[in-house]
């Protein structure tokens, strides 16, 4: 046998070996977030009985919300409003406003009556100056609070200068484009309540809202988008959420909270150094450094994630803004593997070291760099001849029936513990559905070049530039002849 047919065999083995390891690890995620579904049933009531229980209650913590805002003006006094409805008994708002150049700051300060006012602000992270804090004249906006700041490029600087000016012992954040259910913080801060050990975090569910109808702040009909890039992005995020994100947080190994809707200890984070300015994966690279000081300091802790859905975000609609986005979380990816090397198979650092990095860096990093050689692979074999069709359409079949199903899971899963209220649940799966057929064919090949393409950048040293997707805004709820226009209402 020649070398280069003991190469052709050992990559084939290797390859079908691979795929047969991950395809396993889904259906242990399946399994976790089964149980972890099931054991939220029986100490995570209904929202009802969570706000009874929490809202008259004076040991109900406080939380802060945490939200950096440049260049926003599309969206920002919508998703103002938004946060201002959120049903919880004590919370405030944070809008760090990050030098924006158009006219944020000039909608917040006219449309919520806001004044500079005299504020003592505690340098606990690093962040740019802050020149001034605002708050509203109104009473009926007490609650919110805009912090002006010098550009510091990224939404983690802001996040720092929100952290300085914070006063609860817990804060949330959030992208100031995200629209947030009423009860998110409810259902967040019972898992904190309510753990045997501290909890230092809490993720979210959160989904696209491209494709929802809203009104006034809110989220009144959850639907699929009809746009095709949106609606991979959909089933993407359901799986991640309510699957692989469920399935780490029931044996406390969750990697991630969003930036988009994240719960924090004010503390522990302020004793990691807060988030890292310099860092394309911010909101891992904090919770990594966390894990790190709660595990170096001797002290339990846990990490959850709520299952149901608690926040709606603005996904890319264009191939152009889903590259750039991707590109960049390709990057960070590599920058994690590079900078917390030190945790991957650390048992002292219990199993987000050894066992939630390692399947990363064997699973997630490394599969697109297998994927673009089996595609090399692919093309060598065609030209010599190599290929036997019959045994890779039946390989291929396997795979492919195996991601259907996994999404089609996804669904009955979703279907039978309601974790999102779609306004049309039927036609809803229909188009997830259609979606999971069609995914691996463009999605999937979208994602894994651009995921090569990052790591192309990082290792050449490319410089990284930041840029915030183009906001488009969501569809508004259209008034009804019956239904007077707010300029009308007394």
């Amino acid at each position: 046998m020649s070398i280069w047919m003991t190469i052709y065999y050992v990559f084939c083995y290797i390859i079908f070996g691979y795929t047969l390891t991950i395809m396993a690890s889904y259906l242990f995620f399946i399994f976790q977030s089964y149980r972890a579904q099931y054991k939220l049933s029986i100490d995570m009531p209904d929202d009802e009985t969570i706000k009874y229980q929490m809202k008259g209650s004076p040991l109900t913590p406080a939380v802060s919300i945490i939200a950096p805002a440049y260049n926003e003006e599309v969206t920002i006094i919508d998703n103002v409003n938004s946060l201002m409805q959120i049903d919880y008994p004590d919370y405030e708002i944070i809008i760090v406003n990050d030098a924006s150049s158009d006219r944020t700051l000039e909608l917040l300060i006219d449309t919520f009556e806001m004044v500079e006012v005299p504020y003592d602000v505690a340098m606990r992270v690093p962040s740019k100056p802050i020149k001034r804090v605002l708050k509203s004249t109104n009473p009926k906006y007490s609650k919110l609070v805009v912090v002006d700041k010098e550009r510091g490029g990224r939404k983690s600087d802001g996040s720092n200068a929100g952290i300085n000016v914070c006063s609860n012992k817990y804060f949330v954040c959030t992208d100031v484009d995200c629209i947030v259910e009423p009860m998110a913080l409810y259902r967040m801060m019972w898992l904190v309540i309510n753990s045997h050990v501290p909890t230092i975090g809490v993720s979210a569910t959160m989904l696209m809202s491209n494709g929802c109808v809203v009104d006034e702040g809110r989220v009144v009909e959850a639907r699929v988008p009809w746009s095709i890039l949106p609606m991979f992005q959909q089933l993407e995020y359901m799986r991640s959420f309510l699957i692989g994100k469920l399935g780490w947080s029931n044996i406390n190994a969750l990697p991630n909270i969003s930036g988009g809707f994240g719960l924090f200890d004010l503390d522990v984070v302020v004793k990691s150094g807060g988030y890292d300015n310099t860092s394309m994966a911010e909101d891992v690279d904090m919770l990594l450094r966390m894990v790190t000081y709660m595990r170096n300091s001797g002290q339990p802790f846990r990490i959850a994630q709520v299952p149901k859905v608690c926040c709606w975000t603005e996904g890319p609609s264009s191939l152009r803004a889903l590259y750039r986005q991707r590109i960049r979380w390709a990057r960070g990816l590599f920058e994690i593997i590079s900078n917390h090397r030190k945790l991957f198979f650390n048992p002292h650092y219990g199993p987000i070291g050894a066992f939630t990095l390692p399947y990363i860096f064997m699973f997630e990093f490394i599969a697109p760099m297998l994927e673009l050689g089996g595609y090399i692979f692919m093309i060598w074999l065609l030209f010599i001849g190599g290929i036997n069709w019959n045994t890779a359409f039946i390989i291929f079949g396997m795979i492919y029936m195996f991601s259907v199903l996994m999404c089609f899971f996804l669904l009955f899963f979703d279907y039978s513990t309601q974790a999102v209220p779609w306004y049309n649940r039927r036609r809803s799966y229909w188009h997830l559905a259609l979606a999971a057929f069609i995914e691996p064919f463009i999605y999937h090949p979208i994602i894994s070049y651009c995921s090569n393409v990052g790591y192309f950048q990082y290792i050449m040293n490319t410089t990284a530039v930041w840029k915030p997707i183009q906001r488009t805004g969501v569809k508004k709820k259209e008034k009804t002849k019956n239904e007077p226009h707010e300029d009308n209402k007394s």
